[in-house]
């Protein structure tokens, strides 16, 4: 190999390793930081919100937090919401940049609370609690990533409380 060609094949060794170093510098950076996920603007209970949703399986004998088992039709979001009625919502924006529901999802119940994603960087799941995403009870793996894979990682909450 020409000194030329030597020369060049460490400038790029070196180039790469700094290279590497950065993008791990930089994920860690966003690991450490925690997921940024903004809570709904707007209030759930006077006009339907778009809000995180994810999807959670349970084992056999496991219990809500208001003491049922998870089935069919229950969502876990904020202790506040424990008990409304929640309908979730296909959207898109319209022009002045306002979610608008374009196709009904279905009618969910909050009967379960959860932890959900760390948002603070301390490791601890807080997004259920802190009313920034809700999860959705599936009775399957494979359902879970059916619904995330049809409707996404957003939907278009509206909070119905109880009574109404």
């Amino acid at each position: 190999m020409s000194k030329k060609h030597n020369r060049f094949y460490w400038i790029v060794v070196v180039l790469s390793t700094i290279l590497i170093i950065l993008m791990f510098c930089f994920y860690n950076s966003i690991a450490a930081a925690g997921y940024k996920l903004e809570p709904p603007t707007g209030d759930p209970l006077k006009e339907p919100v778009v809000i995180r949703t994810t999807c959670y399986t349970a084992n056999e004998g496991s219990v809500c937090s208001t003491g049922v088992q998870p089935h069919s039709g229950v969502v876990a979001g904020c202790k506040e919401w424990e008990g409304m009625a929640v309908m979730l919502y296909e959207y898109e924006y319209d022009e002045s940049g306002k979610p608008v529901p374009t196709k009904n999802i279905g009618m969910y119940t909050v009967l379960d609370t959860g932890a959900g994603i760390d948002t603070d960087g301390d490791g601890v799941g807080d997004s259920i609690r802190n009313g920034q995403s809700i999860d959705v009870y599936c009775n399957t793996e494979h359902e879970a990533e059916e619904f995330v894979s049809r409707y996404g990682d957003y939907t278009l909450m509206m909070l119905i409380p109880e009574g109404d």
